[in-house]
């Protein structure tokens, strides 16, 4: 290659494309943050710190840029961006075939049921030996703050995965490697829609007992619909699954469960998503996933509720005393 130094390049200047930047950085790699939005862009480099992540500055030494150009000539390309925006992402930009991609993104394509590698695989015509995912519990906030985080990395190409886990590992962060592409996306897109469901149990003055019954048997609908598409179901016990899962259920950094609490509480999701300002994944995963679970004849009833809530105007309240009143079943079915 020539130069030592990876070249890297983030895309998606959010909270958690920023975040990633600066271990990046900190762990030795020439790091440069891509947005579409130049007066964005223009913004972060006024200021170096971002909007949702105050007193937190962006190293001087991380590049800005809004200029595709600059995506050439690099080693790996980390993408942090919604999901639903990943395959127009990729028509506006031109990436050598020999880039490594990393997913950072979780969900699932509304209009594809694609997940965010196959959406990048798809566009790209990469080989899957270049492609990647990042996931597992790792919020933002906690991760800049330099917080311990242990995250996975996950593909079928694991000098791949060695070569993420080296970039990223650092006193503060701990990568591990998983083959299972397939079960680290699925739970990492699914975790978002009970999320959402553990936020509207909080916004029905509900208890701790209600959230660890819903992440138990949450992880159970994760786990059944992995099964049923190929994934392994180990992964679902590791860190893209009840990790994941947990944190994101029970965290206050969590925008799906703050999305969730306002609608348990009766508010309209349009004014919910509006207000918070960031994309909310799982408010269009859960469309996406109640057409996929259709298709894959896979019984989700916890999501199947938060779909019908948001879409089908179904009360939070009522969705929970149906949920209650299910056919009594063994534990494991």
């Amino acid at each position: 290659k020539g130069h030592l130094i990876n070249r890297v390049c983030v895309i998606g200047a959010g909270s958690w494309g920023c975040s990633i930047s600066t271990v990046l950085h900190e762990n030795g790699s020439d790091v440069t943050i891509y947005h579409h939005n130049p007066s964005f862009i223009d913004s972060l480099l006024l200021n170096r710190t971002h909007p949702r992540l105050p007193g937190i500055v962006i190293n001087q030494e991380i590049a800005l840029t809004s200029d595709v150009n600059d995506l050439e000539n690099i080693d790996y390309l980390f993408v942090a961006v919604p999901t639903q925006s990943i395959r127009n992402l990729f028509k506006t930009i031109n990436i050598s075939s020999n880039t490594n991609i990393v997913s950072l993104s979780k969900g699932i394509e509304m209009e594809s049921y694609m997940l965010p590698s196959q959406i990048i695989l798809d566009i790209t015509g990469h080989d899957r030996a270049n492609v990647c995912c990042l996931s597992g519990p790792s919020h933002a906030e906690e991760v800049y703050k330099g917080i311990p985080t242990t995250v996975v990395v996950a593909g079928g190409n694991m000098t791949l995965n060695r070569n993420i886990q080296a970039l990223l590992s650092s006193t503060n962060m701990r990568a591990y490697s998983n083959s299972d592409l397939l079960g680290v996306e699925i739970a990492g897109a699914i975790k978002n829609v009970i999320s959402i469901a553990s936020g509207m149990c909080i916004g029905l003055q509900f208890g701790d007992n209600t959230t660890a019954a819903l992440i138990t048997r949450g992880l159970n609908e994760i786990s059944r619909l992995g099964k049923a598409i190929g994934a392994e179901e180990s992964t679902f016990y590791g860190l893209a699954g009840i990790g994941d899962l947990s944190v994101t259920a029970f965290s206050e950094h969590s925008r799906n469960r703050k999305f969730g609490i306002e609608i348990g509480k009766g508010r309209d999701s349009k004014e919910v998503i509006n207000e918070i300002g960031m994309v909310v994944e799982g408010y269009y995963t859960s469309k996406a996933l109640h057409e996929m679970a259709i298709n894959e004849n896979v019984e989700m009833p916890i999501s199947e509720s938060v779909y019908k809530i948001l879409y089908e105007n179904l009360s939070p309240k009522q969705a929970i005393i149906d949920l209650m009143n299910r056919e009594l079943t063994h534990e494991n079915n």
